[in-house]
């Protein structure tokens, strides 16, 4: 058995190797988690990954269950193990079912890969962004355990930022050079088109966006890519064009025929009679960000007053909370003004590619690791054929 300090000395003899554990992977459609991955297996190739269910999307590395990481990982040599959202870090550090700790929703203690990490002294670094189990109300005992049993935890919720040192801030990371600027053409006779992407939670603001549409005359058309069957009549109504969820590639063709993207965010109320009560999304939404990188105008509320990245009246648009009237305008005053729209999607877009772009983010996030230059070594023969 391994005590601390023989654990740390024989760290010190080891070359760093990561692995990266997921509940659902490699699932293309989860966004921020499959571009980060596929970024750090660019850059550290001898990465491996686990993944707690069997998921078949393409990826340009082996995948493995997370059922055999604690053989496979030792004996590869890893020293280093990265992991999103709380509920899954709580399963997986072994805080779920801790005494005293209260459970997280969504959380499994039988994932539990503590033992493993401390037998082979791997260090755990855990990223933390809205969801995944992390509510408003969720204790902050259950943050604690979090950090005490990782090296490091990236997030970029304002309240979480200064809870401890190794809490570190990380912007939701988005793949830039694939959503690039794309210029729109003026004029446009068919008026202004705008787009609304999200799931079905009253907080992403569809409702807000309809109402709003409603107070509207010609001169403006919807796309709503996304899962909203239950407002098919309202929908029906101002003649949207519906999608459901798309792909990346034909999220793109959408984005790149818009002009604006309308995120009336806002916070999950009782009142609502679904969704997760209290929660607010990250500012701006995944979604959003995505969408600025194609070349939309952002039209927002801003439920969390987080100005660390974009600032009102020079990367967006900004609309008060749940306000269809006020919405309306907004959208009215883009159609008039479309060139100093295209102004404020063009630095909104910039800054989203600055900030956010999945390559910048993963470099910090691996140096705060303790990695650095990329390396060439790839898995060892016998654990490449070894495949979830």
């Amino acid at each position: 058995m391994f005590i601390p300090a023989r654990r740390a000395a024989a760290r010190a003899t080891r070359r760093q190797r990561l692995a990266v554990v997921d509940s659902h992977f490699p699932w293309a459609l989860s966004g921020f988690r499959y571009h980060e991955a596929e970024e750090i297996h660019r850059r550290r190739p001898d990465t491996l990954f686990f993944s707690l269910f069997h998921l078949t999307d393409p990826f340009p590395a082996p995948v493995y269950p997370l059922e055999a990481f604690p053989t496979l990982a030792p004996e590869a040599g890893i020293t280093d193990v990265y992991m999103v959202f709380l509920n899954f870090a709580a399963g997986v550090l072994g805080v779920e079912g801790l005494d005293g700790v209260p459970a997280t929703p969504g959380a499994r203690s039988d994932i539990s890969l503590k033992a493993t990490l401390d037998r082979w002294g791997m260090r755990a670094h855990v990223t933390l962004y809205p969801g995944g189990g992390l509510l408003p109300d969720t204790d902050p005992s259950v943050i604690a355990a979090i950090r005490r049993r990782s090296a490091t935890v990236f997030t970029s919720i304002p309240e979480l930022l200064g809870a401890g040192v190794n809490i570190v801030p990380a912007a939701v990371p988005v793949p830039a050079d694939f959503y690039q600027l794309h210029e729109r053409r003026v004029p446009r006779s068919a008026g202004l088109r705008i787009v609304f992407v999200g799931d079905d939670r009253p907080r992403k603001g569809l409702l807000v966006l309809l109402d709003a549409m409603s107070e509207l005359d010609g001169g403006f058309e919807l796309d709503v890519i996304g899962p909203h069957e239950r407002h098919a009549d309202r929908l029906s109504a101002v003649s949207a064009r519906c999608h459901g969820w798309l792909p990346p590639a034909k999220l793109r063709e959408v984005l790149w025929q818009c002009d604006v993207v309308v995120s009336p965010a806002t916070r999950d109320l009782t009142s609502d009679g679904y969704g997760d009560t209290g929660m607010i999304d990250g500012f701006p939404t995944t979604a959003a960000r995505v969408a600025m990188l194609a070349g939309c105008c952002l039209i927002a509320s801003n439920p969390l007053s987080d100005n660390s990245m974009l600032q009102r009246g020079e990367d967006y648009v900004w609309v008060p909370e749940r306000d269809p009237t006020a919405l309306a305008k907004a959208l009215q005053v883009a159609r008039e003004n479309a060139d100093a729209h295209r102004r404020i999607a063009a630095r909104g877009a910039s800054t989203i590619r600055r900030r956010c772009d999945v390559k910048v983010v993963v470099e910090s996030k691996l140096a705060q690791m303790g990695f650095s230059s990329r390396t060439r070594a790839v898995p060892p023969a016998d654990l490449r054929d070894v495949q979830s």
